[in-house]
């Protein structure tokens, strides 16, 4: 009986992606499920499309922003001080995380109000295709 090391890198990656594997393909599958039914339901319901590309679109820049503060507190933060480095950035994410919530409450006050009249709009276009019989 040979002598082995006790790591073999060629093992260790084939332990990891033999276990990985299926894992990663039941994930998959599951996540093709709720990306196809979330987009048969977005289809079937355009206010409801509008709604959600509607905020998409409205917090797309917030988002971006809160991540770049977080990112850059972050860094000034392990930068400069070595330790509670926990705490002090929970603080400057929760006022930012503050703040970020008064752009997503106008993302969803708009995405509401842009939904309304995009409903309001397709249900009176519904009704229109009713009355002139092409329905």
């Amino acid at each position: 009986m040979a002598i082995q090391s006790k790591y073999q890198p060629t093992g260790l990656i084939q332990a990891v992606t033999s276990r990985a594997g299926p894992l990663m393909s039941t994930a998959q599958a599951y996540a093709g499920t709720a990306l196809t039914t979330s987009k048969a339901i977005l289809d079937r319901y355009p206010p409801l499309k509008a709604f959600v590309y509607t905020i998409g679109g409205a917090s797309a820049i917030p988002l971006a922003v809160f991540t770049g503060y977080g990112a850059a507190t972050g860094a000034m933060i392990l930068g400069v001080a070595g330790t509670g480095v926990a705490m002090v950035q929970g603080g400057f994410l929760a006022f930012g995380g503050f703040v970020l919530f008064w752009f997503l409450a106008g993302a969803f006050i708009l995405a509401a109000i842009a939904t309304f009249w995009f409903t309001l709009a397709y249900f009176a276009y519904q009704v229109a295709k009713r009355i002139e019989g092409t329905a």
